[in-house]
């Protein structure tokens, strides 16, 4: 709503549209028609208008047009208020209407079944009576003594109506010679019959199922009472509980005056007021007996020899394709722990096959954290069969002579693989006596550390020697001491590089280049000095030999930068 101002034309005042005559000049804006109302208003006598009026009764000041004293109650104007005793005097009257006789019924049907202009009817039940059968079994037992069994009371599903069952079979009572709304009619004005009767018999049909003992009511009860009772109980047990809980936790005290004073162990080492004598009394420490825990028999502790980062294998011979690294990747990733009397391969199975993603990706798996739980379970109890999300191998003491190297072989009519790596190049393959149902061979492969770690055990724990220093595999580290054709200066190339490449316990370092059609050797600072093969050394091997001015070809020298031996060293060093 927008309100809108206005100047007035006499005095220039801003004025409201809705205003008619101006408070300043006294303007009017609209004539009106009647006179009483289009007459003008003397501007002095609006200015001096007062808002406000005293009330007759209390003298408190009332604002002007209000038909009660906010504070009395009282009326403002006496008029008013001999209106209101008037009207309070003698209130209205009520008025009643009078239907004729003919009109007057007692049926009122359905109001779908009303016609247009027709007064509906209504029953009238005041004219039913009891039969004698049952007003005299009712006086029966008003008047009789009775006593209640020690049983629950059975009580209906549902509360049963009083229905007209049993004045069905009563005699008709004479009907009443007055007429009036209370006569009761077994007829409708239109003279037909109604279904009172059809009415009676459903009713005492239902009364009749109701009443039958054993139903499902009493059933429904029987049930809800049970567990009733069985939650009372329990409401019990944990009262009690809690109760003897508070009683176990107190003691008494005795006061110097005589009294006892209960405390509980929350109040240990304090000082509580005597509630007889008012002095303070100091609550002792409260000690409690403390329950010998029965000392368990400690499981043997085992001396294992742990061997990690074994790559477990189970192939069929007939499916081995002899190529290198044909079934490189065919492997469990497994421990082996070796003491006195067995090898004991553990191969980490079980989480992988119990645990798939939703695109059947098996999740990754702490190996840290499951070695650590291994080890402690054994730790605790000795016995390999209960780890869990494992496969455990066993190779009894008896069969450990089974063992036998496969890979390498230098001969190739000794090898089970005609001297093809097919567990990989520098990886050291053994063959163990695992016995499978299905024809399945069981390997394992190592690397150099971990070969060099199981070919120990196997001689200080079983005195089983393998073959593997005739067939190439080395004992120790060896390097060569070589010459820089460029600048004659050292360059060291350890042996049998394959297998240090193919082991993460080694950290190497480029140390030279060796020319494969004249054998010159050239250090790493000799290429750089002479740019050979560029900047870092990549195009080496279409570089020119500084000696024989042919390619160099690709063979690098490298030498040792950190070994596992230097990190046990300094471990037990700082130890």
């Amino acid at each position: 709503m927008s309100t809108v101002i206005r100047s007035c034309p006499g005095c220039k005042s801003l004025i409201l549209s809705d205003t008619a005559q101006c408070p300043e000049c006294g303007h009017v804006f609209y004539e009106r028609k009647d006179s009483a109302t289009s007459a003008t208003v003397d501007v002095g006598s609006m200015k001096t208008a007062s808002l406000v009026d005293p009330c007759p009764h209390c003298g408190e000041m009332v604002r002007t047009g209000l038909v009660r004293c906010w504070s009395c109650n009282g009326f403002m104007r006496e008029d008013i208020a001999a209106r209101y005793r008037d009207m309070t005097a003698t209130p209205q009257q009520i008025i009643y209407s009078t239907i004729p006789m003919s009109q007057r019924t007692d049926y009122l049907p359905a109001r779908n079944d009303t016609t247009k202009g027709e007064i509906p009817k209504a029953y009238d039940s005041s004219g039913f009576e009891l039969s004698d059968g049952v007003a005299g079994t009712r006086a029966d037992s008003a008047q009789s003594d009775f006593e209640i069994s020690a049983g629950p009371p059975v009580k209906p599903a549902r509360p049963v109506s009083p229905t007209p069952a049993a004045a069905s079979t009563a005699p008709k009572a004479p009907a009443n010679a007055a007429d009036g709304p209370d006569k009761p009619q077994n007829k409708t004005p239109g003279g037909k019959q109604t279904t009172t009767d059809k009415t009676d018999a459903v009713n005492s049909a239902s009364a009749e199922t109701t009443s039958k003992p054993g139903g499902k009511s009493q059933a429904n009860d029987d049930d809800l009472l049970s567990i009733a009772m069985q939650e009372e109980r329990e409401v019990k047990k944990r009262r009690g509980d809690k109760i003897a809980e508070r009683q176990r936790k107190q003691m008494l005290i005795h006061c110097d005056c005589g009294a006892w004073i209960r405390v509980s162990e929350d109040q240990a080492g304090k000082a509580v007021r005597c509630r007889q004598c008012k002095k303070p009394v100091n609550v002792p420490q409260i000690r409690r007996k403390t329950e010998k825990k029965e000392e368990k028999p400690e499981a043997p502790k085992l001396a294992v020899t742990w061997i990690e980062g074994v790559r477990f294998f189970r192939l069929a011979p007939t499916s081995i394709v002899l190529k290198p690294g044909s079934v490189a990747d065919k492997f469990i990733e497994a421990d082996l722990a070796v003491t006195d009397s067995q090898i004991v391969v553990i191969a980490f199975t079980g989480a992988d096959k119990k645990k798939r993603g939703l695109l059947g990706k098996a999740p990754k798996v702490d190996r840290a954290e499951q070695r650590k739980q291994i080890r402690e379970q054994l730790a605790a109890t000795g016995d390999f069969s209960k780890l869990t999300d494992v496969e455990v191998h066993s190779i009894q003491a008896g069969q450990v002579p089974e063992i036998r190297l496969v890979q390498p072989i230098l001969k190739a009519h000794e090898s089970m693989f005609a001297g093809v790596p097919v567990f990989g190049d520098g990886r050291i393959a053994v063959f163990l006596p695992i016995a499978s149902e299905d024809g399945m061979q069981a390997y394992c492969s190592q690397s150099l550390t971990s070969f060099r770690a199981l070919h120990e055990v196997l001689k200080t724990n079983f005195r089983l020697e393998l073959p593997a220093t005739e067939n190439g595999v080395p004992d120790a580290d060896k390097s060569d001491q070589l010459s820089c054709f460029i600048n004659q200066s050292r360059v060291e190339s350890i042996r049998s590089l394959i297998y240090y490449q193919q082991d993460p316990a080694y950290e190497l370092e480029l140390s030279g280049y060796r020319c494969k059609a004249c054998t010159a050797v050239i250090s790493e600072e000799g290429r750089n000095k002479n740019k050979l093969g560029g900047a870092n050394g990549k195009g080496i091997a279409k570089a020119k030999c500084p000696k024989c001015s042919g390619k160099m070809g690709e063979d690098l020298l490298y030498r040792i930068k950190k070994s596992p031996g230097a990190d046990a060293a300094g471990q037990s060093a700082e130890s």
